[in-house]
């Protein structure tokens, strides 16, 4: 268990955007990425496109719809360099790549200076970790993608902080995961082939902590004996929202001696976490603001994005479809519908304690009439 004093040493206090506003930090990413000189090459390009003055007309998080919904396709189609500013190119060393695991098409890129990713990644993670007694210095097994992958090149360093060696690792294609069908003979044969991987490991090492998505723990835990399931003391969710009924079943069935913490957000913009453990198995999600801003917009027929709606944020305890915005000086990328829906709720207390004051989600899930188009599976 961390101590108090060993918590608050992950302080996020050295990073500048700490403790401001969205509509204080915001002036500052608009500064960085739309400076003429040394900006990013897609934004100065965007800002002709449109006939806008990025710098003059953009003030606070309202104004972010003057650009429109993010074309998630550009993250796609152009090279990693014309997203980060020119000032920051001749440090390339200082980068970190990330790829999505494909579950909307083709993989998206994006990139997060070291600092970034160590904050966004690592330290929240850990910060959360500590207050929420989580485990320390146990083996973890990650059963989960590596290579271009974010989550496979944070899980390590994760792992470190909270006083594990490098974690026990199954490795994880999602992306070929994703081209077999659900129920497949090629999708079983798949997940067989990672089970028999993870129970080999969990026969013959001293595993504390799993770190996997939830079908992958769902099947695992039913090869799993008692004695192992009981040994585990922490669980960490990723790559797949976990529903309320498979959270109460992991937390009472399989590994009742685990402190649980999930996580919702993707390799684009950062993680969200669960701050608190709920009593009703609610999944209350909160953004490292004000770097990440999450929002909740009406529905309507096909939830396409669009600009109109970029305002049409629902009331508190209303469910909506999840919109993200990125506000790092070294990547940006504002108004990213996201195939989800969720409940808008506001900064809990215990968020507010811990400094984050933006907005959160609750209970994150696919949108009905996103199922046809958006991969999932495994992961």
């Amino acid at each position: 268990m961390l101590s108090l004093k060993e918590v608050d040493s992950f302080s996020f206090r050295k990073f500048k955007w700490f403790g401001l506003s969205p509509d204080e930090w915001l002036p500052i990413v608009i500064s960085r990425h739309f400076d003429p000189h040394h900006g990013s090459q897609y934004w100065l390009d965007k800002e002709r496109e449109l006939g806008v003055d990025a710098k003059d007309e953009i003030k606070s998080l309202d104004d972010l719809m003057i650009l429109g919904p993010m074309c998630e396709d550009d993250l796609r189609r152009y090279p990693i360099e014309h997203f980060i500013p020119k000032i920051f190119l001749d440090q390339k060393s200082n980068f970190i790549l990330g790829e999505t695991a494909g579950t909307t098409g083709r993989p998206k890129v994006t990139a997060y200076c070291k600092e970034e990713f160590h904050a966004i990644f690592v330290d929240w993670f850990a910060f959360i970790a500590g207050k929420r007694n989580f485990p320390t210095g146990g083996n973890w097994l990650w059963i989960g993608p590596g290579g271009p992958h974010i989550i496979g090149k944070a899980v390590g360093p994760v792992a470190n902080r909270m006083g594990s060696m490098d974690p026990f690792s199954i490795d994880f294609d999602p992306r070929w995961a994703k081209k077999m069908q659900p129920e497949s003979i090629g999708s079983k044969r798949y997940l067989g082939h990672v089970l028999e991987q993870a129970t080999d490991i969990i026969e013959t090492q001293e595993i504390e902590v799993l770190y996997t998505t939830p079908p992958v723990l769902a099947a695992l835990a039913l090869r799993m004996s008692d004695q192992k399931r009981m040994a585990i003391k922490g669980v960490h969710y990723g790559g797949i929202s976990i529903g309320k009924e498979a959270l109460r079943r992991f937390k009472e069935e399989n590994f009742p001696n685990a402190v649980h913490i999930s996580g919702y957000g993707n390799t684009l913009f950062g993680l969200c976490l669960e701050i608190e453990a709920s009593s009703t198995y609610d999944l209350d999600y909160f953004p490292l603001g004000p770097r990440m801003i999450v929002q909740v917009v009406e529905t309507d027929e096909g939830n396409k994005p669009d600009r109109e709606r970029l305002s049409k944020i629902v009331n508190y305890e209303e469910e909506g479809q999840v919109v993200f915005h990125r506000l790092d000086e070294s990547f940006f990328i504002p108004n990213m519908f996201e195939r989800d829906k969720a409940v808008r709720i506001p900064p809990a207390s215990t968020a507010i304690e811990y400094g984050i004051t933006q907005d959160g989600v609750r209970n994150p899930a696919l949108l009905e009439n996103s199922k046809q188009v958006v991969k999932t599976g495994l992961y």
